[in-house]
């Protein structure tokens, strides 16, 4: 599945950490869910809600960003365009320092997900497929405690995945791809003026992008017609952004002080690894029609770093955050009503990634788990609609800042933490899988 990459000090909650690994196909990263595809009149696509049906499905279009080697099974070129959206309500309650002060914030936000798939086969071995990824997420946090770590941010990327598949044998398919991602990260925190007791505060906004390349393996074999495993590897991801700080609002000591330190109208270099990851599943369908599917899920995520900041050559972030190593498993369980509709439930749990008292401001993840319901309806003969809704929910997330100059630490936790998932679209197809 393609992802972006995560890119700056952003809250966990606005759904910024979009990464390589499968955790962003859970907030995720990744993000996208399997949508539906008629291929042929006794063979249909299911519907994967959420994060299911991820490695051994190999029945729709999406399988292209999913497990590449399934589009073997495609005898001939399949198209699918999908939206996917979250909507996410949040609560964060806190104490600021001994001050025995309480804060309270309650944010909403709402990310759009265009992609498209295309799978072509070549010949009876081959198969190429393409997967276009475009994103945009913002948050502004207001007049919060945390706004001198970050205020706002956006992050747009757009992302290409090309995919060449092979067939080994009547069991057996492999294939690589490459992963090629541009990102933008836009990000605004407020400066203290302590020198200039008469200012306000003001602003310092970094703005910088780049590129930077990945690959995937992947395969799949069939034990039968109706049994099927496979498995993902994906690469890690280590990009580089270049850019500048610019800072507005200050004092004339400050701003002189801050000349002379070298950070005005200076350089920016950021990077981020996003660590590299497995994925196995299996899928299997019943003499009556159903099926299920169970995925397994490692990430190296011990690696992971969420933003290391340079300004002219100079390190202004810590980047020593210890997490922990991700494992995650998903079900789902999918049967036909009728000769045109298909029904599915599923659902994914992730252990936490992160001891609580390593966790920060710019990164508040937790355990995640879901439950979501989906469904395909063949519209005609060679076009599908498919849909699906999931709640996600993501555990509180206590944490604990580093002492903030005027403030001291920051510590709190959401009370509340809701996230919708949904997702339509369609699917253009002139035949089926083998």
């Amino acid at each position: 599945m393609p992802h972006p990459t995560a890119i700056g000090n952003v809250d966990g909650s606005g759904w910024s950490d979009i990464g390589w690994s499968p955790m962003n196909r859970m907030l995720r990263s990744t993000l996208v869910t399997c949508c539906i595809v008629f291929l042929t009149a006794t063979v249909h696509a299911r519907p994967y809600p959420g994060q299911t049906g991820m490695a051994a499905a190999a029945d729709s279009a999406s399988t292209a960003g999913t497990n590449p080697a399934g589009i073997t099974r495609f005898k001939s070129r399949t198209m699918q365009v999908e939206l996917l959206a979250f909507f996410s309500d949040n609560t964060w309650e806190g104490d600021i320092g001994n001050s025995g002060l309480g804060f309270k914030s309650d944010t909403t936000n709402t990310t759009i997900l265009p992609t498209s798939y295309v799978v072509q086969p070549i010949n009876d071995e081959w198969t190429f497929g393409f997967t276009i990824l475009g994103m945009g997420f913002s948050e502004d946090f207001g007049d919060w405690p945390g706004k001198y770590i970050v205020e706002t941010f956006d992050l747009i990327y757009l992302s290409a995945f090309p995919s060449l598949a092979y067939r080994v044998n009547d069991k057996l398919s492999v294939a690589a791809s490459l992963a090629l991602t541009y990102t933008k990260y836009e990000q605004e925190r407020a400066v203290l003026n302590p020198l200039d007791p008469g200012f306000g505060e003001g602003s310092m906004k970094i703005d910088a992008d780049g590129a930077t390349v990945g690959f995937g393996l992947s395969a799949l074999y069939q034990f039968t017609d109706r049994t099927r495993v496979g498995l993902i590897y994906r690469s890690e991801l280590d990009p580089e952004l270049e850019g500048g700080a610019d800072f507005s609002g200050l004092g004339p000591n400050t701003e002189a002080l801050l000349t002379g330190a070298g950070l005005i109208d200076a350089d920016v270099d950021m990077s981020s690894r996003t660590p590299q990851s497995v994925i196995a599943g299996l899928y299997h369908e019943f003499d009556n029609g159903h099926a299920v599917t169970v995925d397994v899920i490692w990430s190296d995520f011990s690696k992971f770093k969420l933003s290391e900041k340079y300004i002219n050559g100079t390190s202004i972030s810590d980047s020593s955050v210890e997490y922990d190593d991700i494992f995650a498993f998903s079900v789902s369980y999918t049967w036909p009503v009728n000769e045109r509709w298909m029904l599915g439930v599923g659902g994914f749990y992730a252990a936490d990634m992160i001891e609580d008292e390593n966790r920060t401001l710019a990164l508040r993840l937790d355990s995640m788990w879901s439950l979501g319901v989906g469904f395909e309806w063949q519209w005609t003969d060679n076009r599908t609609l498919g849909a699906s809704i999931s709640y996600i929910g993501i555990g509180d997330a206590p944490v604990t800042s580093p002492t903030i100059p005027g403030l001291g630490a920051i510590t709190g936790e959401y009370t509340s933490r809701d996230i919708i998932q949904m997702s339509i679209g369609v699917t253009f197809a002139k035949g089926g899988s083998g």
